[in-house]
């Protein structure tokens, strides 16, 4: 059993499938081959959105050559950094409903630190086959699709098909050809390739969090000690890239009694307003109404540890630690007893600034847009492609399955997107 997912999600009129009956829980998606799908039962089709696209050139497959099969065998050093200049621009065959999974597959195919890390083979040296129920087979069917993206080579489009094989070994959900959610796709396949090389193969017995001793921390000591308790269980590069903290504070509003906790996320599943579903809203806003401070009343009163007794509290987020690579995604489907999707045109800025939500002040937080996830057409029948900023030429493209044209930024932003990809560029890191 994969460990925990961690993602965070605010309940609202549109929540995906892991998301509380509360409108005030903070969840963890735990994996589980039973999640039901909040995503359309089937592809609709691909169907380029993009009118002012231009076709990429690429040389003529030869009379009889098969479409391209990504082995489970690499050769080191195959590709090299000056190979990887022009390429990338290589599409994915679906397979049969798979365009939720070529989307994101693309958009993490543009991802430079993940992708240095494969291209170069520096996961070989990280593979974990003592505790990974993959044994490395995920990380090293993922690098070698990677390969196939970027090496020199004649191919308008490849098959993911032995990705697949591996995929739905690790996440049997993913077995057949039903459609499936994107970001969850994104979820299961990051844990995935986290276990591959996870580089802590003997885990320490849980340590109990003895509440006297922390309350005399100050913030950034009590982040430091909860984030080196999380890389104690799970430490590896796509944890660097990936994950960051978020800081919860409760506060007693009979005591005024303040409880501050930390934790991880890969990723953030921020709600849209409500009933808005025809109007423009930002994508600060979306992220406001994620963070804000709510009243926890009810059975969702929790324990003040100076009453000690259940009371009435605030609750809000900020971040502690800011990823790399930060990941958004749009809850745009609800999984109540009509299921439907929110259509709301969010305008996501390609520079994005996420100082006013940082828990210190001063922090700067920048991040430039890279990748995008779309999703057209309803819950029960739709299709999904991808937005994807080359890392090397800076060009916009848009992924259709096997059909890669080049686009403009101007095309970027639309009621589609689902699943937002930043790069942080704030001089000096990711910050704690």
């Amino acid at each position: 059993m994969p460990n925990k997912i961690s993602s965070y999600n605010r309940y609202n009129d549109t929540k995906s499938d892991n998301d509380s009956k509360s409108s005030t829980k903070l969840i963890s998606a735990v994996y589980s081959p039973g999640i039901n799908s909040t995503s359309p039962a089937r592809d609709s089709g691909s169907q380029d959105n993009s009118a002012s696209s231009t076709p990429v050139k690429t040389r003529a497959h030869p009379v009889g050559r098969r479409i391209s099969d990504v082995s489970g065998h690499s050769s080191r050093n195959s590709v090299t950094e000056s190979s990887q200049e022009n390429n990338g621009l290589v599409g994915l065959r679906n397979l049969g409903n798979t365009c939720f999974m070529n989307s994101v597959l693309q958009c993490l195919s543009n991802t430079k630190p993940l992708l240095d890390y494969c291209i170069k083979e520096d996961y070989m040296l990280d593979i974990n086959k003592k505790t990974s129920s993959m044994k490395g087979n995920l990380i090293t069917a993922y690098a070698n699709l990677m390969k196939s993206l970027w090496k020199d080579k004649t191919d308008a489009h490849v098959s993911p098909n032995t990705f697949k094989n591996q995929i739905q070994k690790f996440a049997p959900r993913f077995m057949g050809y039903d459609q499936q959610d994107a970001q969850e796709f994104l979820r299961y396949l990051m844990m995935g390739l986290h276990d591959d090389v996870n580089q802590i193969q003997t885990k320490p017995k849980p340590v109990a969090i003895n509440e006297n001793d922390e309350y005399r921390l100050t913030s950034t000591e009590k982040a430091r000690k909860y984030w080196t308790r999380y890389l104690n269980f799970d430490k590896s590069t796509i944890v660097d890239i990936f994950v960051g903290q978020l800081r919860s504070t409760l506060t007693c509003m009979s005591c005024k009694h303040p409880s501050v906790t930390f934790d991880p996320f890969w990723d953030l599943s921020v709600p849209l307003l409500k009933g808005r579903s025809s109007s423009h809203i930002g994508l600060s806003d979306c992220v406001s109404l994620f963070m804000k401070e709510e009243t926890l009343d009810g059975e969702e009163r929790p324990r003040c540890a100076k009453c000690k007794s259940r009371q009435r509290c605030t609750k809000s987020f900020s971040i502690q630690r800011f990823p790399k690579i930060l990941v958004l995604h749009l809850k745009r489907f609800s999984q109540d007893r009509f299921r439907s999707k929110l259509s709301t045109f969010v305008d996501f800025p390609m520079k994005l600034d996420l100082s006013q939500f940082s828990s210190d002040q001063g922090v700067s937080a920048s991040y430039s847009l890279y990748g995008v996830s779309n999703h057209s057409g309803g819950v029960y029948s739709g299709h999904y492609t991808a937005y994807c900023k080359h890392p090397n030429l800076g060009q916009w493209y848009y992924f259709n399955d096997s059909r890669v044209t080049k686009t403009s930024s101007s095309q970027i932003v639309s009621a589609e997107a689902y699943v937002l990809f930043y790069e942080w560029n704030s001089a000096g890191g990711s910050k704690l």
